[in-house]
């Protein structure tokens, strides 16, 4: 009896390693590329280096090995987007820029190409009252995919279950060997 419940310690210790290993791996984000998401189009939460620049909604679609997004802003401030800084928008040609397309609640909404997830992008954001760009990074974070999402690899949500269900056979170990005790 013993050994089982050895056995079955080290089961959950090495599941709690793993999980462990997983919450660090995100901690240390590397760029999810479009190769690594099944084709479809997906909620996803998108975080930006400015107050000023909030995205609201931002639904992204992979296809065929890249990725595109629409991205709806809290505000109607912004006339048009460059993927890039405001130093490199101010030198591309105007069709290089991405206008915004008002939506049937008004708001203001852009088509962007997406790289990677999990990566800061620079964005600069054509200010219709100042007449300037202002730079911003946004990062389209991998970590609010629903589930299914991503190509292979292990769910978090199942790991967690056997964790638990590790966690529930060992008390039940040990509730058993103390009444064997208390019998004896």
């Amino acid at each position: 009896m013993k050994k089982i419940i050895l056995s079955l310690c080290s089961v959950l210790m090495l599941a709690c390693c793993f999980m462990s290993g997983t919450v660090f791996a995100d901690s240390e984000k590397s760029p999810v590329y479009a190769d690594k998401i099944n084709d479809g189009t997906y909620s996803i939460e998108v975080t930006s280096s400015s107050s000023m620049f909030k995205i609201v909604d931002c639904q992204l679609t992979v296809a065929n090995g890249t990725m595109t997004a629409v991205m709806t802003l809290s505000g109607t401030g912004y006339e048009k987007l460059f993927m890039g800084t405001g130093e490199e928008a101010e030198s591309a040609p105007d069709d290089n820029c991405i206008y915004f397309v008002e939506n049937t609640e008004g708001k203001y909404t852009y088509n962007v190409p997406v790289e990677a997830l999990d990566n800061n992008i620079d964005c600069a954001a054509w200010s219709i009252k100042k007449q300037k760009w202002y730079d911003r990074t946004i990062v389209f974070e991998s970590a609010t995919l629903p589930d299914g999402a991503l190509k292979g690899g292990i769910n978090m949500v199942v790991i967690i279950i056997i964790a638990a269900a590790a966690a529930v056979v060992v008390t039940a170990a040990v509730v058993v060997v103390r009444l064997r005790k208390k019998k004896n």
